[in-house]
């Protein structure tokens, strides 16, 4: 530890020159430095494979940024505005350590990203055990002391995970979600439309938001599972530690992945992420078989919104929301609609109830949910139950389904089969009843024959309050963008395509069945059940549900966990 603290010593005693935005960077493009050392093993921008940086360093370039690698063997760059180390396999040396300690004390930044110890991810040279700095290292001091950020030695573990899942960084997939308590511009889009950040072997960190130089905000959180803390749940060579939660030791509650901070002496800002898949080429940064759509939009939007603050661009040239997909906020509010005409109208003060009094059902369709705007005459009550006839034929019979909708479920009924919970569909009350339904259970064509509300206090059988019906039934506009996320699951099992492109999905489990759809790799899907045999995987997103083959998958709970479902019917 002497050494530790005498090189910081060494580094703080530097004359500090705070770096003026305004002055020698405006002269050229800003300098974004990706540290690349053979000791560390980080990820590399000259790797263009699954685990490879070219498409974070693209980020930086449209951003006007140019770009350089170096490892830490030399002092970093005194025009560098931002540094980049995202998965290193090894701890920082003190000889690295105060080379990066030096460049951010002159008001340089910093993106982290930091995996759990133990866990093994994939380099050029196979997969190897990550052996970073823990949280008791030289890093790890001065983020926590100049920065607020402290990082933790642990491993995201979800309930659905096993000692099995977690023997490959592919199998650790985690859904993370903005953390607004202290809203941040970088993250304010995940927040506003409740998009998941996916990581894969997630650590977690704790947060100071005020220090004596610096202050920090969380990002990112989870509160689905825990903190594992003892590693030896990676033990492959003997036998490893039980994967439970012990109280008292493991981490609980809201869990912090990823976090920003500022060191307002030094001029210094820090990004640091609980995974270094987020960033990366096959994992959060993956895209579709055209090359440019995202698989996981909100991964690609956190990583420009926190470029652009690393590069202390101003917030209005940070990169606008892609418009080709339907930015609608649940939030029971019409603000953001714009002119959706009316599907169905009801003539006014025909219910007992003005919060339950139907004025119209607007709404249209995108590429995977039905969505819902229902007017009343006064603000709608959250107890609010709103049951829907839609005429649909998806499954080549023209039928209907009703639906049972309210703030906590949203249940749906085909003719006489029994009664189904749909997890991704969900309704908010507010100055409205906002309300987003999955094609899936709802056919690609949905026509609205009905639309009621009760109050959902009172027996599902009892009258409703107002009704408003449409003969014939009402055909849905089609608006030509695609959902931000197909995937509005609860947390719970996910599959992952991780093989070659053009992987077939089914209409059942086997070879002889049509064809869905053909998907590309990284295509992520909720994994909802299993053949008796294990060698199919029944999977949903919000258009279709579908059958893969097991061998053509990762998932991140063993395919033994799945429960057994029936086959379709051919």
């Amino acid at each position: 530890m002497r050494r530790w603290f005498l090189l910081l010593l060494v580094a703080v005693l530097i004359p500090v020159g705070h770096r003026d935005p305004g002055h020698a960077q405006d002269q050229a493009p800003p300098l974004v430095v990706f540290v690349e050392d053979q000791q560390l093993l980080a990820a590399s921008i000259a790797d263009s494979g699954p685990d490879g940086l070219t498409r974070l360093e693209q980020v930086f370039k449209v951003l006007g940024a140019r770009t350089s690698q170096q490892d830490l063997t030399s002092p970093l760059p005194k025009e560098a505005r931002v540094v980049v180390l995202v998965g290193p396999v090894g701890p920082l040396s003190p000889a690295q350590l105060a080379r990066l300690w030096v460049y951010m004390v002159n008001g340089g930044h910093l993106l982290l990203a930091i995996d759990p110890i133990g866990l093994t991810v994939a380099r050029d040279a196979g997969y190897l055990p990550v052996g970073a700095d823990r949280a008791r290292s030289g890093l790890a001091t001065l983020l926590k002391t100049s920065y607020g950020i402290g990082l933790q030695d642990t491993f995201v573990v979800d309930p659905w995970f096993s000692l099995i899942s977690i023997i490959h960084q592919n199998t650790t997939l985690v859904s993370v979600y903005a953390e607004g308590v202290v809203q941040h511009a970088v993250d304010e889009p995940l927040l506003t439309y409740n998009l998941p950040v996916e990581m894969w072997g997630a650590r977690t960190m704790t947060v100071d938001p005020l220090g004596p130089d610096s202050h920090a905000i969380p990002l990112l959180y989870t509160e689905s599972g825990y903190g594992e803390t003892d590693q030896g749940v990676f033990n492959t060579l003997g036998t490893p530690s039980p994967l439970e939660l012990n109280l008292g030791a493991d981490v609980v509650g809201r869990l912090f992945t990823a976090a920003l901070a500022e060191n307002t002496r030094f001029g210094s800002r820090v990004v640091v992420l609980g995974s270094s898949a987020s960033v990366e080429n096959g994992y959060g940064l993956a895209v579709d078989a055209d090359g440019l759509t995202p698989l996981y939009l909100a991964n690609r939007i956190f990583a420009e919104r926190v470029a652009a603050w690393l590069l202390d661009l101003p917030e209005e040239s940070w990169p606008p929301l892609p418009d080709s997909y339907t930015w609608l906020a649940l939030d029971g509010k019409s603000s953001d609609w714009g002119a959706i005409s009316a599907l169905l109208t009801d003539v006014p003060n025909d219910a007992r109830a003005p919060q339950y009094d139907i004025r119209a059902v607007s709404g249209f369709r995108d590429d995977s949910f039905l969505y819902l705007l229902i007017t009343t005459a006064e603000m709608p009550d959250p107890e609010a139950r709103l049951t829907l006839a839609i005429l649909n034929s998806f499954d080549g019979v023209v039928d209907y389904v009703n639906l049972s909708i309210t703030a906590k479920q949203v249940v749906v009924q085909k003719n006489a089969n029994p009664e189904e919970a749909v997890p991704d569909a969900r309704m908010v009350a507010g100055q409205t009843l906002e309300v987003w339904l999955p094609l899936r259970v709802i056919g690609e064509n949905p026509r609205i024959r009905q639309a009621c509300l009760s109050d959902s206090r009172t027996s599902a059988d009892s009258a409703p309050t107002d009704c408003v019906t449409q003969q014939p039934p009402a055909a849905v506009s089609l608006i030509r963008t695609q959902a931000p996320n197909n995937i509005r699951f609860p947390d719970g099992p996910r599959a992952v395509v991780l093989t070659a492109a053009g992987i077939n999905v089914r209409s059942g489990p086997g070879t002889d069945w049509p064809v869905l759809r053909v998907v590309p790799y990284g295509t992520t899907y909720a994994a909802t059940g299993r053949t008796a045999n294990g060698d199919w995987i029944r999977v949903e997103n919000a258009l279709y549900t579908g059958w893969l083959a097991n061998l053509l998958v990762a998932l991140n709970s063993p395919r033994s966990n799945l429960p057994v479902v029936e086959s379709p019917t051919p």
